[in-house]
Order: structure tokens, then sequence, then C-alpha cells
């Protein structure tokens, strides 16, 4: 064998064994084994035949991992611009200034509904529970029909806490009031407050009134037993 054959096979075993590197380097082991079947498998022929035989494989696996490469690509541009997109309209909605949502109308039939509800916790004797919802009411647009009422089953809820303080500042803006038909009981429950707080002459002056300015009152008969238990 001359020694340009010999030099020639040696370059080709070289640059089959670079070759087969580079395939397992990229394409992976199966892909480099079905290239090298597809190499065995080839007629045989000359060396340079066979150079390019593999050359041509090669090139087509590259192309091949190329249109890959640019699909994950677009996919990750796609992605970003997504993600960036959905950025933007977060900080949006962040420096957006909040909205606040005005309360629900209250109708009659509403507060109604809640103001029996709420005289249903007194009756039960959930004091605080009343209280609670009663407050509700005022703080949420009553119907002013209903706003003496409740005022004054606050003020007979601290009572019933033994809250005589509490109780009487509740009646005294009852008794404030321009026109409110619980006045006389009001009145009452103050005298009453009073008694409790040890204010005999508070308490006396509290049932006479009761007697006086509400003569049609039925607390009247009340007002006066009170008073003749205090001579």
């Amino acid at each position: 064998m001359s020694s340009n054959a010999l030099r020639l096979r040696a370059m080709v075993g070289i640059f089959s064994a670079v070759i087969l590197l580079v395939a397992l380097t990229v394409a992976g082991c199966g892909t480099s084994q079905d290239s090298m079947e597809e190499w065995t498998q080839t007629p045989a022929s000359t060396p340079t035949s066979m150079l390019e035989y593999r050359v041509d494989s090669l090139k087509n696996e590259n192309g091949r991992m190329k249109d890959q490469l640019e699909s994950v690509a677009a996919e990750n541009r796609k992605l970003t611009a997504r993600n960036a997109e959905l950025e933007t309209k977060l900080n949006e909605a962040l420096a957006a200034p909040k909205v606040e949502t005005p309360p629900p109308a209250v109708t009659a039939a509403t507060s109604a509904s809640a103001y029996e509800a709420a005289l249903g916790k007194f009756k039960a004797k959930d004091f605080q529970g009343a209280i609670s919802d009663f407050e509700a009411l005022l703080n949420g647009n009553v119907d002013p029909k209903y706003v003496d009422n409740c005022q004054y089953w606050i003020g007979e809820s601290y009572y019933g806490l033994k809250k005589y303080k509490d109780a009487l500042k509740q009646f005294s803006t009852v008794l404030g009031l321009p026109r409110s038909e619980k006045k006389a009981d009001a009145t009452f429950m103050t005298g009453n407050c009073q008694a409790m707080l040890g204010n005999k002459d508070g308490a006396r002056e509290s049932y006479e009134k009761v007697v006086s300015d509400f003569p049609t009152s039925p607390l009247v008969e009340k007002a006066k037993d009170k008073l003749a238990k205090m001579k």
C-alpha cells in the first residue's frame, strides 16, 4: 500500500473518531448509533465517498438540531414577552388608585328585618349581641324612623349588662332627639339608672318627670310606684 493511501486512511480514521465524538455530544448516543448503523450498512465504497456520506449525515443531524433550537428559542421569546406583559399589568394595577365601593343602600325592608333581629337578641338576653347589631344599624344608614329605637335599646342592653353609666348616656341621647316616641321610656329608664348608681334625687326627678310630662304613658303608674317606695 502506498504512503499516500496510508496517510489518507489515517486521516479518515482520525476524522471519523472526531465526528463520532461530536455526534455523541450533540445528538446523544441513540442518534450516533443510528448514524453509525447507516454508515455500516452503506455499500462499500472509496474512503472519500464514505467520508462524504458521513459528513452529509452530520449536516442533516445538525440541521435538525438547529431547527429544534430555533423552535425552543421562539417559544422562550413568547414566554418572555408574556411575562413582561403580565408584570406591566401588575405594576399598573398596584399603581392605580383604590376605588372604594359605597355600602349598599339600606331599604325600609332590610332596616325592619335587621331591627327585629337585633331586638330578638335583646329579648333572648344576648345583650352584647344586641348592642353590636343596633350599632351596626346606626352606622349603616338605617331608616331614620328606627334611629331613636336603636339608641334606646342599646341603653336597655347596657342596663341588662349592669353598665348603668353607659346606659344613662344612651337614654340621654334619646332625650336629646327633636322627636321620639321613646322619650317617656328613656326618662323612666334614666330614673332607674340613677337609682342603681345611688343618685336618689336624680332618680326621683326622672320619675316625677314621667308623671308630669307624659301623663298618658303606661309608665306613669310604674313611676308613681317608684316614687312611693322612695318616701
